[in-house]
């Protein structure tokens, strides 16, 4: 499943965005190890936290930089499983900025619905979503990635054949 990595020297922030179960965890790793950069893992973080400063500390650390999730991942999780995000998309672009400004690039990373549904399981996710709760990630992110790509390079890396099972 790895994607060719030889793109990522040329980068000091790498932000791999994109649903649970499509392979970004497996895609940072390895070009964290590739490029010997810091490998941050953004988890869910407890209501009331300021993702604003804390995203902004996160990116002004040094030296480079890889991140398996991101801020992005509020704009798409927050409003379909809270009913609301903990960012604003000014927010978004306040630090969609910071890491263009670090030589960054956010990777979209994506997968068939079904694969997606089928690493989940592997994992034993708790809850295991249907496939059109999976496309309804998606294509949240999508969406998102549309308005990052005003601001930002981004590259879309799917992890799976397009052909395979959906």
């Amino acid at each position: 499943m790895i994607a060719n990595l030889d793109w990522a020297g040329s980068y000091d922030t790498i932000v791999f965005e994109g649903c649970d179960g499509a392979g970004k965890t497996t895609l940072a790793e390895a070009t964290a190890q590739n490029i010997n950069a810091s490998l941050i893992h953004s988890t869910l973080t407890p209501p009331g936290t300021d993702l604003v400063t804390t995203y902004h500390c996160l990116l002004q650390r040094a030296g480079r930089l890889v991140f398996d999730r991101c801020f992005l991942s509020e704009l798409v999780y927050g409003p379909l499983y809270r009913g609301h995000t903990r960012l604003t998309y000014q927010n978004m672009d306040t630090l969609v900025r910071h890491v263009v400004a670090r030589n960054g690039i956010f990777v979209h990373v994506t997968a068939p619905a079904g694969v997606i549904r089928q690493r989940l399981a592997a994992r034993g996710e708790q809850h295991l979503p249907d496939l059109d709760e999976i496309k309804l990630v998606c294509g949240r992110y999508d969406e998102l990635f549309r308005a990052v790509r005003t601001m930002a390079k981004v590259l879309l890396i799917t992890t799976d054949h397009p052909d395979e099972d959906t």
